[in-house]
């Protein structure tokens, strides 16, 4: 049977618990692939590495490290909710921290930081992938909308037991609820184009002249490795992660995630199990 591990070993990555804030730049920023997620952020990651740009920070390098989660949902609030906010915008230093270790990035979270990353990081080769609005949405809402704003208890109980969903998921309501001006799924859908067509104007508007390739998909290496400075590969321009690959991925993330929550039940249950046994034989002294 198939398992997260075997098909996507880079998602079950143990959680480092590592506090992002002592870290620092430790390699140069080279590129920044702001498109939208589900305009071919995971093709475009594995694009540069073939180029040999590489490490690149997507959306999948964080998901399982709780304590950057929880570092970029305050940077969120910071940009688009200033006066409720636990600390200032963030730039270079912040993004520093967060990606120091990358040499490029792409794809949300991280890519609604796009004029603020530009800011951060001048000589950045800025790549921008646009889709057909209409195509995007359907992509888009039948995948990674689907992620927010989950409820019932079952949602409370999984919560409660695992930290890492706990402030993933608060990530993910803190991003859809500011950037999409969205509390529910029903709302997201309907201020979806608008926040698309925003965020590719801001880009634009902050990309110095000659700092942005708008690359459409389907144009093969030519005008991304004549932008960036790279020869042309020997091997089709990578295509993946379409809508099926993302629903398969994110069922065996549950999956995945679901094991150790039962093993957290487990554990609480033998506890009280115990706690249970030694109240009862104290009991039963005391009434002998």
């Amino acid at each position: 049977m198939t398992n997260l591990k075997d098909k996507w070993p880079h998602l079950a990555k143990e959680d480092r618990w590592e506090d992002p804030r002592q870290r620092t730049r430790v390699v140069p920023m080279e590129v920044l692939a702001l498109g939208f997620s589900r305009t071919g952020t995971s093709s475009m990651r594995t694009a540069l590495q073939i180029l040999g740009i590489t490490p690149v920070c997507h959306g999948e390098d964080v998901v399982f490290q709780t304590l950057d989660l929880e570092m970029i949902a305050q940077g969120i609030a910071a940009k688009y909710q200033p006066s409720a906010a636990t600390c200032t915008p963030f730039g270079r230093k912040e993004f520093d921290q967060l990606l120091g270790q990358y040499r490029a990035v792409t794809d949300m979270p991280m890519s609604h930081f796009g004029p603020e990353l530009m800011e951060a990081y001048p000589d950045a080769k800025v790549v921008l992938v646009e889709r057909d609005i209409e195509s995007w949405f359907k992509s888009y809402s039948e995948t990674v909308a689907l992620i927010p704003f989950q409820r019932g208890f079952a949602n409370w109980l999984i919560n409660s037991l695992d930290p890492l969903i706990r402030r993933r998921r608060r990530l993910g309501d803190t991003l859809f609820r500011l950037v999409y001006r969205a509390d529910s799924r029903a709302e997201i859908l309907e201020t979806m184009r608008d926040v698309y067509r925003e965020h590719y104007a801001a880009i634009r508007q902050a990309a110095r002249p000659g700092q942005l390739l708008e690359y459409k998909l389907g144009s093969g290496w030519e005008p991304l490795c004549e932008f960036l400075g790279k020869p042309v590969p020997d091997v089709p321009f990578p295509r993946i992660n379409d809508s099926a690959e993302f629903t398969e991925k994110m069922r065996l993330v549950r999956e995945h995630l679901a094991v150790g929550v039962r093993q957290r039940i487990r554990r609480l249950l033998g506890v009280f199990g115990v706690i249970a046994a030694v109240a009862l034989a104290v009991g039963w002294r005391r009434l002998s």
